[in-house]
C-alpha cells in the first residue's frame, strides 16, 4: 500500500511536477499533496488566512512550513479554501441544487441569477 503523505525530503525532492499521491479532486484532476511534516499549529495558522481570503500569504506560510513548491502550496490552498467538512453546501434557491459558494449569486445548473434582488 502505498502511502498518500509526503515527507520533507520528498517535497523537496519533487520540486518540478505535479504531486504524484494524495486525495483526487474530482472537479479538476488534480492530486492534493499531504504534508506530513505540517505540524498543526502551521496548519491552523494557514488555514486562518486562507479564511481571512490572505491566499498569497496562505502560499507563503505553507511553503516556509513545508519547503513545498508554488505548484504544491497553490493546489493545497486552493483546494482547503471553502472546505468545512460539517458544513452542507448552500442550496440554489431556485433548484435546490449546490452553488459553489456561499456567497453565489448564480447557478451553474440551472443558469438563475440573482445578482439584483
Amino acid at each position: 500500500m502505498e502511502k498518500d503523505s509526503y515527507s520533507r525530503a520528498e517535497v523537496i525532492a519533487a520540486r518540478g511536477g505535479p504531486p504524484e499521491r494524495g486525495p483526487f479532486c474530482d472537479e479538476c484532476g488534480a492530486r492534493i499533496p499531504v504534508f506530513e511534516d505540517l505540524s498543526e499549529a502551521d496548519e491552523q495558522r494557514v488555514r486562518q488566512l486562507i479564511s481571512e481570503h490572505e491566499h498569497i500569504k496562505a502560499i507563503g506560510e505553507l511553503r516556509a512550513a513545508t519547503g513545498s513548491s508554488l505548484l504544491w502550496a497553490k493546489i493545497w490552498v486552493l483546494h482547503n479554501r471553502n472546505r468545512n467538512p460539517l458544513k452542507e453546501p448552500t442550496p440554489c434557491p431556485y433548484c435546490g441544487m449546490p452553488l459553489r459558494t456561499a456567497l453565489a449569486k448564480q447557478c451553474r445548473f440551472c443558469r438563475r441569477d440573482w445578482h439584483e434582488a
